[in-house]
């Protein structure tokens, strides 16, 4: 586990830079925290065959600026994304039943297309491409001196579209088990000194606070999991707020790690293409305007082991190497679980008070020793 603190905000990293890390990115990254993860395809551009080589050789770069720092590895549940020489070309380089079909016409599904490379998904109801998937990542951290792995989309299996043409509907609960086999299988490569974090937990609108959660069924087989969509895409409403609150409670109880992926606001991403067409300094600025509300919704659910990430994306230039002065700032640990009023909640610690008021999305922290 990486040492946790609760003298400032504790700020988890989440990031893939295209080429090898600058000495000032790794500087920042070792001075901004101790807990962080490299992004698929880090490293792409700067060793095409084996960009898990330059991702392995940053983290070592950050450990030793900091020795404190934990590095995971990334790692897809389903998607073969072709960035590393493990699965380059998975679906020509593996049987046919390695890769997720049409149900109909036998072809391989089309996730997505990485320019002109065609990028498939795995056959995870086959038991030889989990015991692949776990050798395969089990054995990159440990060759590579990772910390852990970060598996990711643990559940996208199980989207509806996956469902009808693929798997077919009546194979969610065996996806579910699929991917507790994954993590057992690859808990028992890395052993126990090493860390899997999972993505994640996820709430949609549509029932009362927490009706509409799901993840936390995973928990048990890892040693944490990162909350993506906190305020963010299908994850906006009030009652999303307060069940990942729910779940951050439950995943303490057993100890295990929670990140909160945060946003700059709900509808700042990636994807917002004005957002993401302005100069680099106006979405910094954009950033560090807004940072106040979405950093007090994670103080007023954060629990022991609970990190605050935040950003607009997931490269390197995307907010997550910014020095925001509210990770400076003392903070202590804090005195109660907070205090609900309708919407507003209120939290002391022991330099900040914070107020959130969910309905009207409003924030207040007072810093006490500014």
């Amino acid at each position: 586990m990486p040492a946790f603190s609760w003298d400032t905000a504790p700020v988890y990293l989440h990031f893939g830079s295209p080429t090898r890390m600058t000495d000032e990115e790794v500087q920042t990254a070792a001075r901004l925290s101790n807990f962080i993860c490299l992004e698929k395809a880090h490293g792409r551009t700067t060793d095409r065959e084996h960009p898990e080589r330059i991702a392995a050789e940053d983290a070592q770069r950050i450990k030793t600026a900091n020795p404190d720092a934990k590095i995971l590895m990334y790692w897809n549940t389903l998607i073969a994304w072709p960035f590393t020489s493990y699965n380059s070309n998975f679906a020509d380089s593996h049987p046919e039943n390695w890769t997720l079909r049409d149900r109909s016409t036998g072809e391989p599904l089309l996730k997505a297309m990485h320019g002109s490379t065609p990028v498939y998904q795995y056959n995870l109801l086959n038991p030889n491409v989990r015991k692949w998937w776990a050798d395969t990542i089990g054995g990159a951290v440990n060759e590579f001196n990772f910390d852990g792995v970060f598996m990711d989309a643990v559940s996208q299996s199980k989207r509806p579209l996956w469902l009808q043409k693929g798997w077919g509907f009546d194979k969610a609960d065996e996806l579910d088990a699929a991917a507790v086999d994954m993590m057992r299988q690859t808990k028992a490569i890395i052993g126990d000194n090493r860390l899997l974090i999972y993505n994640g937990f996820r709430s949609k609108s549509g029932g009362p606070d927490n009706n509409a959660a799901a993840g936390t069924e995973f928990l048990p087989y890892s040693d944490g999991a990162q909350i993506e969509h906190f305020d963010q895409l299908s994850s906006i409403t009030k009652e999303d707020m307060v069940a990942y609150w729910k779940m951050a409670a439950t995943a303490a109880k057993d100890s295990k790690i929670v990140l909160y992926k945060a946003w700059p606001d709900h509808d700042i991403n990636w994807l917002n293409r004005k957002f993401m067409s302005q100069s680099p300094a106006k979405k910094e600025a954009f950033a560090r305007e807004k940072i106040t509300y979405p950093l007090a919704c994670y103080l007023i659910g954060a629990e022991e082991n609970s990190y605050f990430c935040y950003g607009w994306g997931y490269g390197i230039d995307d907010g997550q190497l910014v020095d925001y002065p509210e990770y400076r700032k003392p903070l202590g640990a804090p005195k109660s679980r907070a205090r609900r009023d309708g919407w507003i909640f209120r939290r002391e610690f022991e330099h900040a008070n914070v107020a959130v008021d969910l309905e009207n999305r409003k924030a207040r922290i007072q810093w006490l020793r500014d």
